[in-house]
């Protein structure tokens, strides 16, 4: 889906905000609880990393 991994970090926030109803849906830790706060940073964290691993430094 996103082939390059060389975005921007407005790209990359662009997409995480895009993706937020399923990056919450993923972070709750039963279907009838609350976001798990902590679960949720290490999915946008882990988005982050993979998105921009081959940008140059």
């Amino acid at each position: 889906m996103f082939n390059n991994y060389n975005l921007t970090d407005d790209e990359v926030i662009e997409i995480i905000n895009q993706y937020e109803n399923l990056i919450n849906k993923y972070s709750k830790l039963r279907a009838d609880s609350q976001i798990d706060e902590d679960l949720k940073g290490e999915i946008i964290e882990k988005i982050y990393r993979v998105l921009t691993k081959n940008r140059e430094r």
